[in-house]
Order: structure tokens, then C-alpha cells, then sequence
């Protein structure tokens, strides 16, 4: 459990990050305004908090502005864990004990970084991927007041993000069908969690059913996502 728990504080910081993106070498012409409204894409991930560190490989299923499914596989290529979130709901999904975890993001354990879910509005909401022209640092104080930084390159790319509780690296874009997308995301918490993402094949902007999105708990142990804080 100790695993899941490391493995998710570092997860849930970052996978809303997929709207934004940095360092472009673009080898397609990117579509100016677009935006990642959807994702599907296997992903390796390797998070290192004051717990310790683990990483692993799965893959990721994203509809903006807050819905995603993530499976994490063991090296065997099974499914360890599947992680669902929509609007300020968690569930998290154990086949191998036919088991689901059921609750908000506040019921999750704070170890781990897993509370910093609170960050990724910030990150979603905001800054556009690309401002052709604009350089350097621009300030803004979004809805609850945060102090948002956030830095484009020579080149008009977002390459850093920062508010007062942590901060987003976006590296390696590519155009993915004219979208911007970074196919390395790193993140860091005051906390000290420090997540990456690497993304392959990405599939941008296509349909994502609603199942793809919404548990499967048919015939599955339901138990309260705080009970996870003692694990």
C-alpha cells in the first residue's frame, strides 16, 4: 500500500498538467489557439517524495477540464491500480483484491503529496501553451487569489509555471496533429515531491467515451478512500 500511496501523491500533482507544454523543436506546424481538450497515451512515470521513490509504466486517459483515468501495469503487464477522478471525486481501483477505494481528494492521505490535487486548477485553468511574441515572465492572481508566474521562451512557448505552493516544468513539445504537447512534464511540490512524466504516442483532441472515464465497480468491495491515510 505504501507503494500506491507514493505512487499517487506524485500522480495526481501532475497529470492534469497535459494542457501545457515547453523547449519546442516543432516538426509539424503548430495550430495557433489549440488546446488538449482530450489525451490517451501510455506513460513512464517516476516520483520521488520524502517517503522514498517508484515509478512505473501505464497509460493515461484525459477530458479537460478535470476527468482522467489512469492505469498503472505491474512488470508483468497487469494491472496494478486504476486511478479515476471527476470534479472532486476519487476512486481508486485494486483488481488483483477486487477492491475499490471510494471518496474526495480531501479523504486522501497527505503523505506522498497527495492532497496536491488542490494544485491542478491552477495549472489547467490560465496560461495558453503558446504566445507568439511574448518573452519572459507574465504575473497574474487567478480565481482564488494565488499569485501565478509563468515564463515563455525566445520562441513563444510556456516553459515554466509557478504559484506559492509548487511549480511545473514543460519540456520537449511536439505538434501532435497541430496541438502543442510536451512529451516530458516535471513537477515539484514544497512538499518536496518531485514528479516526471514521459508521454509516448500521444492521441490528442479525439473522442473519449464516457466509459473510458467512470469505474466499473460491479462486484467490487467498496471501503472508504480515508481508510487509505493508515496504510
Amino acid at each position: 500500500m505504501r507503494f500506491i500511496v507514493n505512487l499517487l501523491g506524485g500522480l495526481i500533482l501532475a497529470l492534469a498538467l497535459t494542457g501545457c507544454a515547453t523547449a519546442p523543436r516543432p516538426q509539424v506546424p503548430f495550430i495557433p489557439g489549440a488546446t488538449v481538450e482530450t489525451l490517451a497515451a501510455t506513460v513512464a512515470i517516476s516520483v520521488k517524495s520524502p517517503e522514498g521513490s517508484t515509478g512505473g509504466t501505464g497509460y493515461l486517459i484525459y477530458r479537460r477540464p478535470d476527468r482522467f483515468h489512469l492505469v498503472m501495469l505491474t512488470p508483468f503487464g497487469t494491472t496494478a491500480l486504476e486511478f479515476f477522478a471527476s470534479d472532486d471525486r476519487v476512486t481508486l481501483l485494486l483488481p488483483a483484491k477486487g477492491t475499490a477505494y471510494v471518496g474526495s481528494f480531501a479523504d486522501l492521505p497527505a503523505k506522498g503529496g497527495l492532497q496536491g490535487w488542490r494544485m491542478m486548477q491552477w495549472v489547467v485553468e490560465g496560461d495558453p501553451l503558446l504566445r507568439p511574441g511574448t518573452t519572459g515572465t507574465v504575473e497574474r492572481t487567478d480565481p482564488a487569489g494565488r499569485r501565478i508566474v509563468a515564463t515563455y521562451g525566445a520562441d513563444g512557448f510556456l516553459e515554466r509555471k509557478s504559484s506559492e505552493e509548487g511549480e511545473v516544468l514543460y519540456r520537449d513539445y511536439r505538434s501532435v496533429d497541430g496541438v502543442p504537447f510536451p512529451t516530458v512534464i516535471e513537477f515539484g511540490d514544497r512538499a518536496g515531491t518531485r514528479v516526471r512524466i514521459t508521454f509516448d504516442e500521444p492521441e490528442v483532441n479525439r473522442p473519449v467515451e464516457e466509459a473510458a472515464l467512470t469505474p466499473n465497480l460491479e462486484g467490487v468491495t467498496l471501503l472508504p478512500l480515508s481508510s487509505l491515510k493508515g496504510a
